[in-house]
């Protein structure tokens, strides 16, 4: 769908809204064919933790729940918690970061993004935790917190909501948006990933990094973790989302091209009167 030759990165934003949304309940919620490439199941996938002490017990417990997969391992590293280094949250080929930080009354409390090759296979992966708006009675709680989490991390590996309507019925995950939130993934979730997940691919993209057998990555040059400059830094900077490809309802989908080629693509969910 894309025509490039470098890493394509697309954000997306596991931006919960602060208002209802409309949308159906989705039978096959994989955030369309995009995966971490491995050669074999389960993989075992590093989360960088530049979350402060506040932070870390939640991070932890999503760990836990996604290793409940059959096709998935976590393993936390833990990263530098300096206040630029979360704002930015810089991203580190073949694992994901996790930040928190007050990025401002913005719209959103939570955002995810990816960056994929030229395969279409996820080879670096962010997740931003905003304390601006958790720092709000309505959400300063654990409950939100962790379903939050747990959710931006499920974006990590290729999981869309299951549902986007807060009137709807509760399905029990944090894939759904509900209030109050529900704080772990349900069957459905593992099913989805074990359906993305299903096949082998060639090659590694990303790195384990832990026990032996080195690095865990065994991409070709130039694809997947072997991809010189697919880091990125994650700075919030809204102005850099580019252009507007329209808006439905509290939705709006935005597109920058880089010099290169690479592409970005931000899913915005916009707050009440925004």
């Amino acid at each position: 769908m894309f025509k490039s030759t470098s890493a394509r990165r697309l954000t997306l934003a596991g931006f919960l809204a602060m208002t209802a949304l409309v949308a159906s309940v989705s039978a096959n919620h994989s955030w369309g064919p995009y995966h971490w490439a491995r050669t074999a199941n389960p993989f075992t996938l590093t989360v960088i933790n530049s979350t402060t002490d506040d932070w870390d017990a939640y991070v932890a417990a999503a760990v836990v729940d996604w290793s409940q997969s059959p096709v998935l391992d976590l393993r936390e590293e833990i990263g530098s918690t300096e206040s630029k280094a979360r704002r930015h949250c810089q991203t580190t080929v073949g694992k994901l970061h996790i930040c928190n930080l007050a990025y401002g009354y913005n719209g959103w409390l939570g955002i995810a993004g990816i960056s994929i090759d030229a395969q279409g296979h996820i080879v670096t992966g962010y997740t931003k935790l905003n304390d601006s708006y958790f720092s709000l009675d309505s959400y300063n709680n654990p409950q939100w917190k962790q379903s939050v989490t747990c959710q931006e991390l499920g974006h990590n590996f290729g999981l869309d909501h299951q549902d986007e309507d807060f009137d709807s019925n509760d399905l029990n995950s944090c894939m759904d948006y509900q209030d109050p939130p529900y704080e772990s993934p349900n069957q459905h979730d593992y099913d989805q990933l074990n359906t993305i997940y299903g096949h082998a691919d060639s090659y590694n993209s990303y790195v384990d990094g832990g026990g032996e057998g080195g690095s865990g990555c065994n991409a070709p040059s130039g694809k997947g973790c072997n991809r010189a400059g697919a880091g990125q830094d994650n700075a919030d900077n809204g102005d850099r989302w580019g252009i507007s490809l329209g808006r439905r309802s509290n939705r709006e989908k935005f597109m920058r091209i880089d010099p290169d080629g690479t592409r970005h693509i931000t899913f915005v969910t916009w707050a009440e009167n925004h």
